[in-house]
């Protein structure tokens, strides 16, 4: 985990960073965190504490005092999309003692917004990513619709936007655009099927979703994913399911 000031810890602000260290073992070291069993009850809340919770301010972010507009901005496109694509609960692993010590692991069902970084996420069949992961257990057929974040577009299917997971680290070329790199799964990315075992690398505001949303550049436009294909032409292909 990186420091700064003392014991206060900061979280990773560069999509490359998520790929840092490439061994999955480092990696899992430097955040702190052994994914067998995941972050204690107390360890999650000290890093709640210097983070904030899990939550992706709004398209529309009104001060209090115009709530009386608040049933009008919440039927706005963007207002919509938003509420639609808000991670609702996550499957979290929570370090819990036993007997003599030997720590043990409790699977727990919780608010997306408790995630912190560093959580230990179970994925499956259905499941829509809490927050930005990378991925350090998976299946073979394990595979996610990042739609919520690309567009769709009748011309490209419903294949556009998917993507086989993976643990394997990508080209240094893809490092910077999470969502070509197999091994992360973005926040609100829909799990179609198989299962994975994450690490939480970037919460709220920090996410992907959260940065497009600041700066405007969500919901996407129809046909994003197919203009994206057009404009790379010949390049190498990726892990993306065509």
């Amino acid at each position: 985990m990186k420091e700064l000031e003392g014991d206060r810890f900061f979280p990773l602000l560069l999509y490359q960073d998520y790929q840092r260290p490439a061994n999955v073992a480092d990696f899992v070291a430097e955040v702190g965190v052994d994914p067998v069993v995941g972050l204690s009850r107390d360890d999650a809340m000290t890093r709640r504490a210097l983070y904030g919770a899990n939550r992706v301010t709004p398209p529309v972010n009104c001060p209090s005092w115009v709530c009386c507009l608040l049933p009008c901005l919440m039927r706005t496109a963007s207002m919509q999309a938003y509420q639609e694509a808000l991670p609702r609960e996550a499957t979290v692993r929570r370090r819990v003692a036993v007997a003599q010590g030997q720590p043990a692991t409790r699977r727990m069902r919780m608010d997306a917004m408790s995630l912190v970084y560093g959580d230990v996420v179970e994925l499956k069949t259905g499941d829509v990513a809490g927050a930005d992961l990378r991925v350090v257990e998976c299946s073979d057929d394990c595979v996610v619709d990042q739609t919520t974040l690309e567009g769709g577009d009748e011309e490209a299917g419903q294949g556009g936007s998917r993507k086989l997971v993976t643990t394997d680290t990508p080209p240094s070329h893809l490092q910077q655009d999470p969502l070509h790199c197999g091994n992360i799964v973005p926040m609100t990315a829909h799990v179609l099927e198989g299962t994975a075992v994450a690490v939480v690398v970037s919460t709220g505001d920090r996410t992907l979703w959260g940065r497009m949303v600041a700066h405007h550049e969500w919901p996407p436009a129809p046909g994003t994913v197919l203009r994206k294909k057009e404009k790379g032409g010949e390049e190498e292909q990726t892990s993306l399911i065509v």
